[in-house]
């Protein structure tokens, strides 16, 4: 309708497989005889031959273009037309725009060094301030959960899944996807990622990236939750964690382990039996080598059957110290019968 219809033509689509040479023999034959036809769109939406042949025809009665199939248009047929006019494509490069876009820039700048909050950047969403402050914590959150996961892993990462819980997943979660595949990346790569480029690194790499959302339903239950699953060629882990108190980063669980824990500076990890003398003998061991221990987290798995006989549940340990931990902790913590797995963590 709007072929037949139009006097003047104006083209203000993208460019896609289905916009593609939009413009041809067979649109042009549908409109008025001295139609107008301006592009200031994608070269690629005009059979630029069609075009010139209709106009050598008298069909279109002119054109105005600045966008070309070919940049520049060195062998256009729309050259050789004196009722084509032809521009290069710099309607934003009169003075007015470029002042108008310095300033924006500068504006853009100034909220990124001073807020941390990015706007209109090609390769991030844009995010007002008062969305990058409710934002903030749980991109903190994220980072700190993926080094966390990654540090407790051994082998290459193959693939990360993150799952948004409750109005988080409501949000634009790309700053914090990319703020998880960051924490992960720079634990084992020279080449820092960071929350921009963290997602492209991972697609170069090879790195399968999944995301899943769980909107907050209507019967309540618990607030906003980030859950991250690493697998490695070995052995693959999961851990949950939330933001309390307004900007507190918190470890829930890990491996389906209810265990809450600080994500703080430096942790010890420990995976072992639940069995009696386990806590005391780490404390010994820490005070032994002069460290203190400011949190200590427990958790058992639940559910399923009754362990056998002389068998004990598995069981997580997450303890919060001030400073920094040795190998020659590590290798105490090793030694005593029923920790299975010790390892230090550190997040910042």
């Amino acid at each position: 309708e709007v072929h037949e219809a139009a006097n003047y033509l104006t083209l203000h689509v993208g460019l896609t497989p289905q916009t593609m040479g939009m413009i041809n023999s067979e649109s042009l034959k549908k409109m008025k005889k001295g139609v107008r036809i301006v592009n200031c769109a994608r070269g690629e939406l005009v059979n630029e031959a069609d075009l010139a042949e209709a106009v050598k025809q008298a069909q279109v009665a002119g054109a105005a273009v600045d966008v070309f199939t070919e940049e520049p248009p060195k062998n256009s047929p729309l050259l050789a037309l004196a009722n084509v006019i032809l521009t290069p494509h710099i309607g934003g490069s009169t003075h007015e725009a470029q002042e108008a876009v310095g300033y924006q820039i500068a504006l853009q700048i100034k909220e990124y060094l001073k807020h941390g909050v990015f706007q209109n950047a090609v390769n991030v969403p844009s995010v007002s301030h008062d969305e990058y402050l409710v934002m903030e914590p749980y991109i903190v959150l994220a980072e700190r959960l993926g080094a966390f996961l990654a540090q407790a892993s051994d082998g290459n990462v193959e693939e990360i899944s993150i799952r948004y819980s409750g109005h988080i997943a409501e949000w634009k979660t790309e700053l914090v996807r990319n703020a998880a595949i960051k924490g992960i990346l720079n634990q084992a790569l020279e080449e820092k990622a960071n929350l921009v480029n963290a997602a492209s690194i991972a697609d170069s790499r090879g790195l399968r990236v999944n995301e899943a959302r769980k909107p907050k339903t209507s019967t309540g239950g618990a607030g906003s939750v980030l859950s991250i699953l690493l697998k490695t060629a070995t052995q693959e882990h999961i851990a949950k964690g939330a933001v309390l108190h307004g900007n507190a980063p918190r470890l829930l669980a890990i491996d389906d382990i209810d265990v809450e824990a600080p994500l703080e500076r430096n942790l010890i990890y420990l995976r072992n039996r639940d069995v009696p003398g386990v806590i005391g003998r780490v404390g010994t061991i820490l005070g032994e080598h002069n460290i203190n221990i400011a949190n200590f987290s427990l958790g058992r798995r639940n559910g399923g059957s009754v362990p056998a006989a002389g068998k004990a549940r598995e069981a997580v340990a997450v303890v919060h110290v001030d400073g920094n931990v040795t190998d020659s902790v590590l290798a105490a913590l090793r030694q005593v019968p029923a920790i299975e797995q010790a390892k230090a963590i550190r997040l910042f």
